[in-house]
């Protein structure tokens, strides 16, 4: 059944840039490697699958230089040439997820229309299409003195608070059998999380909330998002 692209997303690891107009990729192609020989028959060449490649992301959209850890996340990719995850998520169900590496960053202004930009991904590496979603987390526990989790965690939640924190650090464990587990913090990448282990030590700051973001990735799936923002109340 057809689906709308309104609402289809591109997140440059834990942050969906905004403003976009148009997401186009990916592309997959194989090369091929001829096997002619003259055993070959009937005259017609004879080849195996060679390399693939999964081709680029090129975006569209309005500019906003106050999308720090999206639209300026990618440009920052651009400059220092960095190899990131990105994930393409469709409204109806259906997301890629790849790494990727940011080859061109445009602006344009004109007389009647808004300030613009477009940018360029070229993947690295093999996609992962997912139809299904992952399994995610099996188990989700924050570690801070005085701090407790709500609502309690639950597999059909994904988002979740964590106050009363007296502390002025806090961990989190989270566990998934199969799956990489990658932890954000306020949207910049802190660790890959080991299934069932504690994250290093999170600095937190009296009444300033602080989001924590885990990606659970199983392969081939989907990927599961879940967000805690904790706060230091003492």
């Amino acid at each position: 059944m057809a689906q709308r692209a309104v609402g289809t997303t591109l997140q440059v690891g834990a942050n969906v840039v905004t403003e976009l107009t148009s997401i186009n990729g990916l592309s997959l192609t194989a090369e091929t490697i001829d096997i002619t020989n003259l055993s070959s028959g009937g005259g017609y060449r004879e080849f195996m699958g060679g390399f693939k490649d999964a081709g680029e992301v090129a975006i569209t959209g309005h500019f906003n230089a106050q999308d720090a850890n999206g639209q300026m996340a990618l440009y920052a990719a651009f400059e220092n040439g960095s190899t990131n995850s990105y994930i393409i998520t469709f409204p109806s169900g259906g997301s890629w997820t790849f790494n990727g590496v940011v080859t061109g960053f445009t602006t344009a202004a004109e007389l009647e229309g808004t300030v613009s930009f477009e940018g360029t991904i070229k993947v690295s590496g093999a996609p992962s299409f997912g139809i299904t979603q992952s399994g995610g987390l099996t188990a989700l526990v924050l570690t801070a003195a005085g701090g407790a989790l709500a609502p309690a965690f639950a597999v059909g939640n994904r988002s979740y608070s964590y106050s009363g924190v007296t502390a002025t650090t806090a961990t989190v464990t989270a566990t998934a059998a199969a799956h990489t587990l990658k932890l954000y913090v306020d949207g910049v990448y802190a660790q890959d999380l080991v299934t069932g282990s504690p994250s290093v030590a999170i600095a937190l700051t009296l009444n300033v909330g602080r989001k924590l973001t885990i990606i659970a990735y199983e392969a081939s799936k989907s990927a599961k998002v879940y967000e805690v923002v904790v706060i230091k109340t003492a």
